[in-house]
């Protein structure tokens, strides 16, 4: 299918020139990507959109394979990225100014192994970043502190910790991460596994478990006192989920309600903490120290071919609209507006791995995905696309950039990432495999 291609003003920099990978990678490339298009719905054409690109910006020379990497925008509208490379075992802060120079690149922290890292400023303009279970800020003198935790301050394990993106600055940070249902008195539940063998003989056997929750905690100088657990009365785990908050202090989360009976099951949920960010006077429980406060979910009406969120999904909140739109990878863009969710719109596009989402002017969304080749005007097997989604239509896909890896076990998604003022202006990052490159966008907003 012929897509209507958008109007693309070029920087005097261009992407550069496309990359061969080797034969077996794509074997196996080709083998996801026959395997993602299986019951793929008609895509639709996309709506053109103007896109001023401006020239590449090179972030960081180094060998790239898995690396991590986070970018927002302060108040003055220059871009803030944290790199986590695995090259050299480096976390790093640079600051790209709107003409493309890089005002500032320091490390942070050096001899240090991060797989996940994530970024956010508080109400002073101070920027904190959590690397893996590290909670680090920068001081008004620039040198970095290591700062409290939920996890830690209640002397837990947790994985993947995250601030809960969005909101407005005036509100305290947010964070989100993983909570052993023992830790909060979730019920207790019996999963059931097997192995199978042969002429009909298997081993099946029962396990006692309370499974994982998604525990919410306000920023509330280092005692963390208040928290939302999603489905704490519920006896399944909450997978797969992602969280952001809206203008009003609230959190919205998308999630996989999850449990085992020989396979795992999973089911599509929408949960709203109405005032994490506020105060809450709502009734609570006391557990070990915390005011403890359940949010039940409720379900997702998703097809039955594609029930589930997925590790891959996006959320945005816009404030203008009152729209949280959620975008599941290859699949597209469903909005929930006034508690009433619509139809999923397909992307326009063969395929669209791990979405990025932000709220933009006008009721828009800015939104930023890694592509196939089959959508690639110049052929770039990994190429990075950037698409607007208003209104209920997806515009036209444009290629931005081209996006690879160095190592052969190596990705790209973890690197590639955007930010946005709110507006016109975009900023979007991505892998190389010598180096870390991003370029600023401009959408305008009619």
């Amino acid at each position: 299918m012929t897509l209507a291609r958008p109007t693309v003003c070029r920087g005097l920099a261009h992407c550069p020139p496309p990359r061969r990978r080797a034969a077996a990678a794509a074997v196996v490339l080709g083998a996801l990507l026959l395997a993602a298009c299986a019951n793929t719905p008609p895509r639709p054409a996309g709506d053109p959109v103007a896109v001023e690109l401006g020239p590449v910006v090179r972030l960081l020379d180094v060998r790239t394979s898995n690396d991590q990497l986070t970018t927002l925008i302060d108040d003055a509208g220059d871009a803030h990225v944290i790199i986590a490379s695995r090259a050299d075992s480096t976390l790093r802060h640079l600051v790209v100014q709107q003409t493309g120079a890089i005002s500032l690149n320091e490390v942070i922290r050096s001899d240090l192994k991060v797989f996940t890292v994530d970024a956010a400023f508080d109400g002073a303009g101070q920027l904190h970043v959590l690397a893996d279970l590290q909670h680090l800020v920068r001081e008004p003198s620039g040198l970095w502190s290591e700062a409290a935790t939920p996890w830690a301050a209640a002397s837990l394990d947790t994985f993947l910790p995250r601030f809960v993106a969005g909101g407005t600055r005036d509100r305290p940070l947010l964070y989100a991460f993983d909570v052993k249902g023992k830790e909060v008195g979730a019920p207790a539940r019996w999963d059931w596994y097997g192995v199978g063998g042969g002429f009909g003989a298997g081993i099946i056997w029962p396990w006692r478990t309370r499974g994982s929750r998604l525990a919410v905690a306000v920023e509330d100088g280092g005692r963390y006192e208040d928290w939302w657990v999603v489905d704490l009365d519920d006896n399944e785990d909450v997978a797969d989920w992602s969280a952001i908050a809206d203008s009003d202090g609230g959190v919205h989360v998308v999630y996989d309600a999850q449990r085992n009976v020989l396979a795992a099951q999973s089911l599509a949920r929408y949960a709203h903490i109405e005032s994490a960010a506020t105060d809450d006077a709502s009734p609570f429980r006391d557990i070990a120290g915390h005011r403890v406060r359940s949010v039940p979910g409720t379900a997702v009406p998703l097809p039955p071919e594609a029930p589930v969120i997925g590790m891959a999904a996006a959320l945005g909140f816009n404030s203008a609209s009152r729209e949280l739109l959620l975008v599941r990878q290859h699949h597209g863009g469903r909005v929930l507006r006034y508690g009433v969710w619509g139809p999923e719109v397909p992307f326009p596009m063969s395929l669209a791995w791990e979405p990025r989402v932000l709220p933009s002017a006008a009721g828009a969304f800015d939104v930023v995905v890694t592509g196939s080749k089959a959508d690639s005007p110049s052929g770039y097997e990994q190429p990075v696309f950037y698409l607007r989604f208003r209104d209920g239509r997806w515009s036209a896909p444009v290629e931005i950039a081209d996006a690879a890896s160095a190592s052969f076990f190596g990705n790209v998604w973890g690197a590639v990432q955007v930010a946005n003022d709110g507006t016109e202006r975009v900023f979007v990052t991505w892998p190389v495999p010598d180096g870390i490159e991003a370029r600023w966008l401009r959408v305008p907003t009619t």
